[in-house]
């Protein structure tokens, strides 16, 4: 099995460890982003091939970083999302980075939400 995998959940996709968590419908695990997100049946949130919610800019960037990606193609792939405040914040914190570090690395397209 692949070390990390994508699972729908609370509104958008998100990337997990798989040597950490066995994903099931309506079991809290916590994404590359650090939220705890949980996976609904009702939402077909298990169902292949019915993930229509977005990315999750702090997984996808986090993922990136975690399978060795080079500096340059990870701020490549954070300037196809806008950053709030909070995301820059929450994807600084995973990444070990200040606020300016991840501001620099994402183009700093920050939007308010």
């Amino acid at each position: 099995m692949q070390r990390y995998l994508w699972q729908q959940a609370d509104g958008k996709r998100h990337v997990y460890d798989t040597t950490r968590h066995r994903i099931q419908a309506e079991h809290s695990f916590t994404a590359l982003c650090g939220e705890t997100v949980t996976p609904q049946t009702e939402r077909g949130d298990l169902t292949a091939g019915l993930w229509f919610d977005g990315e999750c800019p702090v997984c996808t960037i986090a993922l990136a970083k975690a399978l060795g990606w080079p500096v340059r193609e990870i701020s490549d792939l954070a300037h196809r999302f806008d950053w709030s405040p909070a995301l820059i914040t929450r994807l600084a914190e995973v990444l070990h980075c200040s606020f300016g570090e991840v501001v620099e690395l994402t183009g700093a397209r920050m939007v308010d939400a």
